[in-house]
């Protein structure tokens, strides 16, 4: 970023003098690959992106996955309370393991303490459990262990509560796998009906599936000291009202082996997710169609890691390695506590998503794509990240706190509607190693100085202590609305790049402090003004005005300003335009929004007369009317130090 010269000299002061003090603790930058997922080696200097390959993988549920009807006049009953030594042909007790051995449907009620649910089937045959006021208690291992089948359905009698549970310790033990969850399962599992699963995972995890974990109804409870669901080639979610509380992963999906495996896929729903790392994690991909999704992370975004002063946060609990976690690969590795995240793609097309997180809310190391839905997110650290590309063509998504708001190398945002507050950078391209961000856990790297924002659509909201749209590269802006209510403090800007900014089309009207002023390089189409006023308050309306008094575009930022920088279809070569504070603009939106409208009162700061489609108040004097500028930035600022 341009002002990344800046930032530099005052990082090397900042650690001078903490040297000096001997007062502050060295802060480490933290360069995470999130737990559990290998980085992604997509990423190149020209920006391109590999998604995830979704061409070969399952996402549709089969019939018998939604399909929970039985026979009880037909099925086997075992009553654990009663005649659990009267057992029906396929079922056995041994020493505490209730073994079925014959594929069939199997109605199980009553309570058992000390006691495994073992189902051990031909691995070519399915079989149906139908819990029906179960609940089983296991001191030695699972409450329920699948060790063979082709695919169990464990169904939830309508009205039913049934309980699952293991102890802190096991003894129980398998030839060729480790045991070490409530609901275990070597092979392919869903859960459907409309009665109620309660689940404690007491040892470590709630339900573990080695293959395909599906939940297609009813509903699930689960507390777990680690993770609490957990489908290693894939978990799917549909139409099931599921709670969980996880000591560590709320859900997650880790097949590294194969490219169509290792995703989570919720297509409805109700999931409601306190985790105190990860809420929902994928090596591949984490896709939302639609659902109710509530997420908290690490202790919430007033967890976050960092202080309002950008201090570390010493209470934060992460940042440090993670130990006891057998799914973890290197101990060097960091725990995070990002809400939705996957290792390669995370794709939100719809639903009702609310996130509070003490780390990232959502985040890729590659790939994020929102088409729809309705996302409102409190963030510890980034309200959307990802290392590679970022698009977002539909959604309400509103960032109501956020260290920086959107981040990634290249952003193309082309529909939605986005409101992003943020401590630091509102819309940030490739700037995740300035200054500021030192030494937050998940704060990623960028590969050098690149990085694209392009806003083609949309309605976009900014309210940034930082950088207002940052980019280490360039920014292109050819649609939609954007408005920037940017820093007050002199070392950022509302506007900042490194190489271009140019605009073709869209409106754009970003306010903020004076010093790191900088408006576009190019413009067709339209012209793009940048210009200074006296101090302005916050909550004071800003307009380019025809000379009639109507209004060619307005907004009203929430802080104080001295510098605009705006473009707008309405504004042309060869015309005068009035600059003015303060006014009101009638019938405009919430945010002071509008185009040819009335305007009464406020005061004229300066008149503007393009003789290009570029004004930059840089050349004759920053303020001054009627006077052309070039491309680029402001005279240097009060300080004396020079501006690009």
């Amino acid at each position: 970023m341009r002002a990344a010269i800046y930032k530099a000299l005052s990082i090397t002061l900042c650690l001078f003098v903490l040297c000096l003090s001997g007062c502050g603790k060295k802060r480490e930058q933290n360069n995470e690959i999130p737990q559990d997922i290998p980085q992604n080696n997509n990423n190149t200097s020209s920006g391109a992106t590999v998604s995830a390959d979704m061409s070969s993988m399952e996402f549709d549920l089969t019939d018998r996955d939604s399909k929970d009807t039985y026979s009880p006049a037909s099925a086997k009953q075992i009553n654990l309370s009663s005649n659990i030594t009267d057992l029906p042909a396929g079922a056995t007790l041994t020493d505490g393991i209730l073994s079925i051995t014959m594929a069939d449907t199997y109605i199980i009620s009553g309570e058992a303490e000390n006691l495994c649910l073992n189902i051990a089937v031909p691995t070519d045959q399915k079989l149906q459990i139908v819990l029906n006021s179960a609940k089983i208690t296991n001191n030695k291992g699972p409450a329920i262990f699948v060790k063979s089948a082709e695919k169990v359905f464990l169904t939830l009698a309508d009205g039913s509560v049934n309980t699952l549970s293991d102890s802190a310790e096991y003894t129980q033990t398998d030839s060729d796998t480790t045991l070490d969850a409530a609901l275990f399962s070597k092979e392919d599992i869903t859960i459907n009906g409309s009665g109620t699963l309660n689940v404690t995972g007491n040892f470590k995890h709630g339900i573990v599936s080695k293959d395909d974990l599906v939940v297609a109804g009813g509903r699930l409870n689960v507390t777990a000291k680690n993770v609490a669901l957990s489908g290693k080639d894939c978990v799917k979610i549909s139409n099931a009202a599921i709670t969980l509380n996880a000591g560590t992963d709320g859900i997650r999906s880790d097949n590294e082996e194969a490219s169509d495996k290792g995703f989570v896929y919720i297509k409805s729903g109700t999931v409601d997710i306190t985790a105190r790392n990860d809420g929902i994690q994928s090596v591949t991909l984490t896709k939302i169609d639609d659902g109710q999704i509530n997420v908290k992370t690490g202790g919430g975004s007033s967890n976050a890691s960092t202080n309002a002063d950008n201090s570390f946060n010493e209470n934060w609990g992460f940042g440090r390695p993670q130990m006891n976690n057998e799914y973890n690969s290197s101990a060097t590795q960091t725990e995070s506590a990002k809400a939705i995240k996957s290792g390669n793609t995370v794709i939100i097309g719809g639903g009702n998503i609310n996130i509070d997180s003490a780390d990232d809310s959502i985040h890729s190391n590659n790939l994020v794509e929102i088409t729809g839905g309705s996302i409102t997110v409190t963030s510890g650290d980034d309200g959307v990240h990802a290392d590679t590309t970022l698009n977002i063509s539909g959604s309400d998504l509103k960032i109501s706190k956020s260290y920086e708001g959107i981040e990634a190398t290249n952003i193309n945002i082309s529909g939605g509607n986005l409101d992003i507050t943020a401590s630091d950078d509102g819309i940030n391209a490739a700037g995740g190693n300035d200054s500021s961000a030192m030494g937050r856990p998940g704060m990623n790297q960028f590969a050098g100085g690149s990085g694209t924002i392009n806003i083609s659509g949309g309605y976009v909201l900014v309210d940034a202590s930082g950088d207002g749209i940052d980019s280490n590269g360039n920014i292109l802006v050819s649609g939609g609305v954007t408005l920037v209510s940017g820093p007050t403090n002199s070392g950022n800007g509302a506007f900042d790049y490194q190489t271009n900014a140019s605009v073709t089309g869209g409106v754009l009207i970003a306010t903020g402090s004076l010093g790191m002023a900088q408006g576009f390089s190019s413009a067709e189409n339209q012209g793009a003004i940048l210009v200074s006023t006296s101090s302005a308050a916050g909550g004071s309306n800003v307009a380019v005005c025809y000379d009639n008094g109507k209004t060619v575009v307005s907004f009203t930022p929430k802080k104080a300003y001295q510098s605009v920088v705006v473009t707008a279809p309405g504004i042309k070569t060869s015309e005068t335009y009035s600059i003015v504070v303060g006014g009101t603009v009638k019938n405009a939106d919430e945010n002071g929004y509008g185009e040819n409208l009335e305007i009464s009162g406020g005061n004229t700061v300066t008149t503007v007369t393009l003789m290009s489609n570029l004004y930059n108040a840089s050349q004759g004097g920053f303020g001054g009317g009627d006077h052309g500028g070039g491309p680029g930035g402001m005279k240097p600022n009060m300080n004396g130090r020079p501006m690009k």
